[in-house]
């Protein structure tokens, strides 16, 4: 198995049919890919709608896990526990690939090294650009290299420390893609109230001594900087 295609789960609805399409249209060999789906404390329907998916495309390899973590790091572990693939690629389940090559893209630029990183994306919402920051959907690691590391229980920016982590071991290398493969669906509004709660938890967790849900990676989107400001005050 050449790719381990890993995909997080929580109350999405219709949203995930449009990422799995995506997945499903890629020219790279069926047979030399797996998809694992987390399905991390779901309450509406998401369960319901991927199998039947999975029954209109038995020709996918995917597997699919229940997990309680209600973090989306935690699920991505699981399938990161889960996953046979020489190689690692995260997608989160509102968002799609935009290039029906990516996988086959991603694969051939690896060759003798440990990683990809794509330097472009396209990206719904107000158009920020996470290229500029470590951000999961834009790296494609092999398995070996992430090794037994795994995310923390971090509810925002999880998936930054996991990257700045894995990016930092000894001897790691990469090679750079420069066409956008990936759309990430932003919500605005959805991501701001997000951060406000975060926020607001890990207020009370340090008041406990116990560490924040969230790390500081110093990429805020313009339209958050003066509302995360004043909830942090």
């Amino acid at each position: 198995m050449k790719i381990s295609v890993i995909i997080p789960v929580r109350d999405l609805g219709e949203k995930i049919v449009k990422c799995l399409d995506s997945v499903a249209a890629q020219d790279f060999d069926k047979n030399e890919y797996e998809v694992l789906i987390s399905f991390d404390s779901c309450t509406d329907n998401s369960e319901q709608i991927v199998n039947e998916w999975h029954t209109a495309h038995s020709d996918v390899n995917m597997h699919c896990y229940k997990c309680g973590c209600k973090c989306p790091g935690g699920a991505r572990n699981v399938g990161l526990d889960n996953a046979v693939g020489e190689y690692v690629m995260f997608i989160d389940g509102d968002d799609w690939l935009i290039n029906t090559s990516a996988m086959t893209i991603l694969y051939n630029a690896v060759q003798g090294h440990k990683a990809v990183r794509v330097t472009d994306h396209e990206v719904g919402g107000n158009m920020v650009k996470y290229s500029e920051r470590p951000t999961l959907w834009l790296y494609f690691f092999s398995r070996e290299l992430i090794g037994d590391d795994r995310f923390t229980d971090m509810l925002l920016c999880e998936d930054y420390e996991f990257v700045t982590r894995i990016t930092s071991k000894s001897g790691y290398d990469e090679a750079t893609v420069n066409e956008p493969l990936y759309f990430y669906n932003y919500d605005n509004e959805r991501m701001l109230e997000r951060i406000k709660t975060v926020i607001a938890e890990s207020r009370k967790r340090e008041a406990e001594g116990k560490s924040p849900l969230y790390v500081c990676d110093g990429f805020i989107p313009e339209s958050a900087k003066s509302k995360l400001k004043r909830w942090r005050s």
